[in-house]
């Protein structure tokens, strides 16, 4: 059973994904993840397999959006079913632009992330994305 300090864990494990990935701390995002993390897209047929493929994937987001990437995530509940804990919860993906009022949303939709606790802390396990918007991934 999950405890309320889980809880808070696993919320900011989410947070610092968020936070890691948007300015480019790539060492500390790497150690958000199992060894064997898959991201997987409904409706994409890319899958992001380990956490190397992980990082590329911020750091092709960060390099296509000038280092203005940022993720914003909402409505997150931590839940525990069957022996799995899952972080479900909405985002919004915001290219921030360089000049005041040029951000722009590039998409939302709902996340889920399948986490595991480990002798190091939770980590994201499998991510399963559901965009709002239909769209490919071109990088």
């Amino acid at each position: 059973m999950i405890t309320l300090e889980d809880k808070i864990a696993i919320q900011e494990l989410v947070a610092r994904f968020t936070r890691c990935s948007d300015f480019g701390d790539w060492e500390g995002l790497a150690r958000l993840y199992t060894p064997d993390v898959v991201t997987e897209m409904e409706g994409i047929a890319i899958r992001y397999e380990g956490i190397e493929a992980q990082v590329d994937h911020a750091r092709q987001s960060d390099e296509n959006a000038g280092g203005k990437n940022r993720h914003y995530n909402f409505n997150l509940i931590v839940s525990e079913d069957n022996g799995q804990v899952f972080a479900d919860y909405a985002f919004m993906n915001v290219n921030a632009g360089h000049a005041p009022m040029s951000s722009k949303i590039v998409v939302t939709g709902r996340q889920r992330d399948t986490v595991v606790k480990t002798g190091e802390g939770w980590k994201i396990a499998h991510r399963f994305v559901q965009f709002d918007q239909s769209f490919s991934l071109d990088f």
